[in-house]
């Protein structure tokens, strides 16, 4: 009996999915204060989602077209990634780094890293979650009054 409950607490950490801890800023933030987020995902997270997220933990509209890209630096693109991709099938992409550009007028564009540091599902969690922000959310439109 005590050999059958074992086998199923050990199926269930197998079956937990790794939680993404990733940080979002702007690759050229000169400001005083830097800003960013840094949130908790699911590694079957799209990138349609991540956008999704973004948009609203940043308080934008979500009015414009976007895309996130592979590159070394954000001049860089090597690669378009798909929206529907997951990130687990774009982790881990050693020597660059995810960028998200949205607006491709006013240019809002967020460097993405991934932390090194492997979680597992907090089955008491429910994600997405936002677990720490530094600085104040930018003014999408800045400079445009009501």
């Amino acid at each position: 009996m005590a050999k059958d409950i074992t086998n199923r607490v050990e199926l269930n950490m197998e079956e937990r999915m790794e939680i993404y801890t990733l940080t979002i800023s702007f690759p050229y933030d000169e400001d005083e204060e830097p800003w960013s987020r840094t949130i908790e995902v699911k590694e079957t997270f799209t990138l349609k989602q991540l956008h999704n997220y973004v948009q609203k933990i940043i308080d934008f509209d979500n009015d414009h077209l976007y895309e996130f890209y592979i590159g070394r630096t954000p001049r860089n693109r090597a690669q378009i990634v798909p929206k529907r991709a997951k990130l687990n099938e774009i982790y881990p992409i050693t020597g660059y780094k995810l960028y998200y550009l949205f607006d491709f007028g006013d240019c809002w564009l967020f460097q993405i890293k991934k932390s090194r540091k492997k979680k597992t599902e907090d089955n008491q969690k429910k994600y997405p979650i936002l677990i720490e922000s530094k600085g104040e959310n930018p003014e999408q439109y800045s400079g445009f009054e009501e």
